[in-house]
């Protein structure tokens, strides 16, 4: 497609600069959604060559991407899905900024049907073997106190230690592990047990350590760290002291689970997918499961409606018990 006349020459790879930019300042967002911007950008950029004219940018040409995504890349519906989408908005708002005359996405269908997939959950037992694998590795058994969690936070490896306050927080609170690696020492309210979070969207919700344990292990961790943490105020945060990253906290759940002899690949979504089912499962009121997840829509939430065969086994089995008693 030529470019178009009376409209002022910009490259792809300046175009995606220039979005970034508009992302990071105006829109405020995350440094994880910057950070899958930027990668998804980057394969467009890729794909039609930096130095492309952005205004030349046609419906075959994104046809001609999508087909690339699916067939040579082999990528899954959801990653083909938010690759568009970013194109999509980055687009749009060229258009309204007049950078070009109209978005390529103009009346162009390209809906991506999503497989629906039961959420992948953590087993009652896997859960089990996790925690006991956790504190294990650090030695702290019997019931968990602050001053017993600081004084084997001092002498353990501290790697394994925030392995096993990761894993606590991430089971009772459901946060996604953007969020988690994203909280700041000043986040953390200790006192009322309350941690702010930047959600997706630049949304702000509270989340809760509901129980004494999992707060003293929060607050031993806080301390323990602070003398390693040095100028940055991240919560999480390596043996060395620098600030934990989503992949840091993903391999530290992944040695854990290989420790505790569990075959498949643990997530830290798979641990918000379990607390999510574990408090609907509970008894809890499913528009409180979806503030404190952070969902937009009910229907995200409603996914973790479906319970799992042993819940609803042992459901049935209690209904029928109580109907042969009537009886």
């Amino acid at each position: 497609m030529p470019r178009a006349i009376g409209w002022p020459f910009m490259n792809v790879a300046r175009a995606c600069v220039d979005f970034l930019a508009h992302c990071r300042v105006a829109k405020n967002l995350s440094a994880h959604s910057l950070r899958a911007y930027g990668i998804d950008l980057k394969e467009f950029e890729r794909f039609v060559s930096p130095e492309s004219d952005i205004a030349a940018i046609d419906r075959q040409q994104l046809r001609r991407y999508l087909s690339h995504l699916f067939e040579t890349r082999r990528l899954k519906e959801t990653s083909v899905k938010r690759r568009m989408a970013c194109l999509k908005v980055m687009f749009r708002w060229l258009e309204l900024d007049e950078a070009i005359p109209i978005s390529p996405f103009h009346r162009l269908d390209v809906r991506i049907r999503l497989p629906k997939r039961l959420p992948r959950n953590l087993t009652e037992d896997e859960v089990r073997r996790l925690r006991r694998t956790a504190l294990e590795r650090v030695g702290l058994s019997g019931r968990i106190t602050e001053a017993k969690a600081l004084r084997v936070a001092k002498r353990t490896d501290p790697n394994a230690f925030t392995a096993l306050v990761v894993l606590e927080v991430l089971l009772c609170t459901g946060l996604r592990v953007g969020e988690l690696v994203s909280i700041s020492v000043a986040d953390i309210d200790l006192i009322e047990r309350v941690i702010t979070i930047m959600g997706k969207g630049s949304r702000q919700r509270r989340v809760f350590l509901p129980d004494d344990e999992t707060a003293a292990l929060v607050s031993a961790y806080h301390a323990a760290t602070a003398a390693r943490r040095g100028a940055h105020d991240g919560f999480v945060v390596t043996a060395s002291g620098v600030p934990g990253t989503t992949q840091f906290v993903r391999s530290l759940l992944r040695e854990t689970a290989q420790e505790a002899g569990i075959s498949r690949r643990i997530t830290p979504h798979m641990l918000r997918h379990t607390a999510a089912t574990r408090l609907l499962e509970n008894g809890l009121d499913i528009r409180l499961v979806q503030r404190l997840l952070g969902h937009q829509s009910i229907s995200t939430t409603e996914i973790y409606t479906a319970v799992t065969d042993t819940s609803l086994k042992a459901a049935i089995g209690r209904a029928a018990a109580r109907m042969k008693g009537d009886g």
